[in-house]
């Protein structure tokens, strides 16, 4: 009998490539972009004074008429408090001795960790930016068995939704009412439906959302996450402590259409920039949104045979260019901006405030420390930082438009 494959199994090798080949999508655009316009921060937050108001002792008056009553500039303070987003690591001993060369692994144990873990908090750090001010990631709507049913979720939840991530379930002021650090193990994107072990607790209604394990407190319903651009671009909300309704400055503009899509056309775009101009004297000069409102965005342009010249963004990112009035915005997409909308962001007034850079713990001058009582280690990666802005009403935000 001939030798065969099958019969030669045994006593083949297996030639183990030198390079782990890369599946997951990596991209961090809003992220990039960001991170450019970054100010430091000691101690416990940063206080930023904001001019609110005029002076009203201004006026004409006749000749040797009573003079206006004095007045004064007007401000407020904005106190802006730190976040702190970690990533953690750890690897026990046989493992780095087993993988100390490429002969024996395809990365070393150490390396690959370490930067996988770089790039994984990076990755939901760029999903917090465009948070809202709860941080959830999908409302619920039931649950049977380990099946929770999310409420209509969006492509760009289910994608943040990922196999292997940890979740809690519950309300906004008690978060884990239904799940506490559950592994989701499956996600169906047909009928929005995510399997999750530990099974959720019976009871899972339109009240309970999905949140990143321990990123919501259970004291008074605030969020450990940034506070995102749902949040910061908006026309209502207490925003770092400055009340909208008495500081009537402090509010983006926002055009929706009560629920209906529309078109995203120039006209849309000239309209909500041109009212931003108006409130702020000044424009915005950048527009992220999703892919699907690019393509509808660019049907237009197709439409009307027009073709537009793209830019290159920080980060090697490329965008469409929206002419608007006697403005070119560079127009972007990132997974993580919520469908059907497109931020106008003016980006000399966003930024990001942080008390370190990404760091690894390495204050007892190691970064690698032995876990007690094991034959492993551990390392932590740390940022100190918050999204904010220092002239709300230089944003905007366009709801309700097409996906195509």
């Amino acid at each position: 009998m001939a030798l065969n494959l099958s019969a030669a199994d045994s006593a083949l090798k297996e030639d183990y490539q030198p390079a782990i080949r890369e599946q997951l999508n990596q991209e961090i655009m809003m992220l990039n972009q960001i991170e450019q316009n970054t100010r430091d921060v000691e101690g416990r937050r940063a206080v930023l004074s904001i001019h609110t108001g005029r002076n009203s002792g201004v006026g004409a008056r006749a000749e040797g008429g009573t003079l206006p009553t004095a007045g004064s500039q007007q401000y407020k303070e904005e106190r802006v408090g730190l976040k702190y987003n970690y990533g953690r690591i750890k690897v026990t001993g046989p493992v780095i001795r087993a993988m100390k060369s490429d002969s024996g692994s395809f990365v070393r144990a150490i390396e690959s960790e370490v930067s996988g873990v770089v790039m994984d908090l990076k990755r939901d750090v760029n999903r917090q930016i465009f948070n809202d001010s709860q941080g959830a990631i999908a409302q619920c709507a039931s649950v049977s068995g380990a099946d929770v049913t999310l409420t209509s979720p969006t492509a760009t939840q289910l994608r943040q939704l990922e196999i292997g991530s940890k979740i809690d379930i519950g309300t906004v002021t008690s978060p884990t009412d239904h799940a506490n650090g559950s592994e989701i193990t499956a996600v169906n994107t047909s009928t929005g439906v995510i399997t999750i072990s530990p099974s959720a607790s019976a009871g899972v209604s339109s009240s309970d959302f999905v949140f990143r394990s321990g990123a919501k407190t259970t004291t008074d319903g605030t969020t450990h996450e940034l506070i995102g651009l749902q949040a910061i671009v908006n026309n209502s909300g207490t925003l770092y402590n400055i009340d909208p309704t008495s500081v009537t400055l402090w509010k983006s503009t926002v055009n929706g259409n009560s629920g209906t899509n529309r078109a995203a056309t120039d006209n849309l775009f000239e309209t909500v920039i041109d009212d931003i101009g108006l409130e702020s004297g000044t424009s915005p000069n950048f527009i992220v949104t999703t892919v699907g409102v690019r393509r509808n965005y660019a049907s237009q342009l197709k439409a009307q045979k027009r073709f537009t010249d793209t830019t290159t963004l920080k980060g090697g990112f490329s965008a469409l260019t929206v002419d608007a009035g006697n403005v070119s915005l560079p127009l972007a997409t990132d997974r993580d901006c919520p469908n059907n909308k497109a931020f106008l962001l003016n980006t000399d007034h966003i930024m990001q405030h942080a008390s370190s850079d990404w760091e690894f713990m390495d204050e007892d001058g190691s970064v690698l420390s032995r876990v007690s009582g094991e034959d492993a280690y551990e390392a932590v990666l740390f940022k100190y930082h918050e999204l904010t802005t220092d002239r709300r009403n230089v944003h905007g935000r366009i709801d309700d438009l097409s996906e195509s």
